[in-house]
């Protein structure tokens, strides 16, 4: 069970990083996408919220994918698409962690998961609505906040799976 928490942990840390040279992501988001996939494929008897994060995952691969062909008025709808997906997602995957953590009488980490997901999908929506309002200095600057609020969210989220491998699984 460890090896699976850990195929979540560095599948969404290949996800996470964004280093691209001219262009070209170094760590392809497909591939994270299918490591956690595979994580969650033999978590699904913890919780069935595995199962739908899962292919969720087939989905952000998929659309990872068709992100290469995707130019003009399409980015904005590709961007709010896969930004939805990946909020379903993570809202999935933590929730099948919490229930996974409360099935192991550990109310602390369900907690923890519980609000991670919360703040994930709250902070991520709250700067793609930001994004969508442009010009605004005052929204430009809530942006930056928000991007260094969901940078930090992110690594308490890898936090916690660790955790939940290490004291758990």
């Amino acid at each position: 069970m460890r090896i699976h928490f850990s195929q979540l942990f560095w599948g969404l840390l290949l996800v996470i990083l964004d280093f691209s040279i001219n262009g070209i992501d170094l760590f392809a988001d497909g591939i994270g996408y299918l490591i956690v996939a595979a994580g969650c494929r033999d978590l699904v008897s913890l919780s069935p919220q595995f199962s739908t994060a899962r292919a969720l995952c087939f989905v952000l691969a998929l659309l990872w994918l068709v992100g290469f062909a995707v130019s003009g008025d399409a980015v904005v709808v590709y961007g709010f698409a896969t930004t939805i997906v990946n909020c379903v997602m993570i809202w999935h995957l933590l929730g099948g962690i919490a229930e996974f953590a409360l099935s192991r009488d550990r109310r602390d980490l369900a907690a923890k998961a519980g609000n991670r997901r919360l703040a994930y999908v709250v902070i991520t929506l709250g700067i793609s609505l930001l994004a969508f309002e442009g010009g605004s200095h005052d929204a430009a600057a809530l942006v930056v906040v928000l991007i260094g609020a969901i940078l930090v969210l992110l690594v308490l989220i890898l936090h916690l799976i660790h955790r939940v491998k290490t004291e758990l699984a």
